[in-house]
């Protein structure tokens, strides 16, 4: 028995009924993974955290350019933002917004406290782009988090900020240009930053290079957790501080 077509007139009214049903799924998705971040992370009681990680939990990075870092000499600590959540769940680490040691600071990881803190002139946003951007601030600092000894160098930094880079491309593909037209420091003057530098066409990297030399010069090239390789070894040695 074969099945006629809908006509178009029925086609026209499924068409809007599929999409509130969709949205309502997407909906009821979204309250069931809130109710599973309080089970699994009950000190979460702030609504922009909670859709940041939201956000990074769902997020995939492209294999391709995790590949392309790591001709770059850069190791990335997490292969997704999922992995990143399954850490912060299972170290118990509380995220907050305060006050950060420095003002510019967009935000940071409180070894002695298993603590991230996000700028507190965030507190409360509701723009979907800077609650991206905590999202990759998070991952940044969970990077930090997992080495679990409070010391930095410059190739720790550049391997969890070539994460935050691929992360902010993962966005981009995913939602277009949302972060575009924002004038808010932690995207303009930190996460779209680092997707350009270390994506850029330039083989020697000299935009990266003095960019991190700038921001992390003093720190040692490398650790026993981050073996330096050429940038940070590069990036040292440019230093006229040292």
């Amino acid at each position: 028995m074969s099945i006629a077509p809908i006509s178009s007139v029925f086609s026209n009214i499924s068409s809007p009924l599929k999409k509130i049903s969709s949205a309502n799924d997407k909906q009821n998705e979204e309250l069931i993974h809130s109710a599973e971040f309080l089970k699994l992370m009950p000190w979460l009681n702030d609504k922009s955290i909670e859709k940041a990680l939201l956000e990074l939990e769902d997020l995939e990075f492209a294999p391709e350019d995790i590949k392309y870092l790591k001709n770059m000499g850069i190791n990335v600590p997490y292969k997704s933002g999922a992995e990143a959540v399954k850490f912060i769940e299972k170290q118990n680490i509380r995220i907050m917004f305060d006050k950060t040691t420095e003002p510019g600071i967009h935000a940071q990881y409180d070894f002695w406290k298993n603590i991230i803190t996000i700028n507190d002139r965030y507190r409360g946003t509701t723009d979907f782009s800077v609650i991206l951007a905590i999202g990759e601030a998070i991952l940044h600092e969970a990077g930090h988090a997992k080495d679990q000894d409070g010391d930095s160098s410059v190739q720790e930094e550049l391997d969890f900020l070539g994460m935050n880079a691929i992360a902010h491309r993962a966005f981009l593909r995913k939602y277009g240009e949302v972060f575009s037209d924002s004038q808010e420091p932690i995207i303009k003057d930190g996460v779209s930053v680092y997707a350009k530098l270390f994506f850029e066409a330039d083989p020697e990297k000299k935009n990266l290079i003095r960019r991190i030399k700038d921001k992390y010069g003093d720190l040692p090239a490398g650790d026993r957790m981050h073996p330096p390789g050429a940038i940070a070894r590069t990036v040292k040695r440019n230093n006229p501080r040292l």
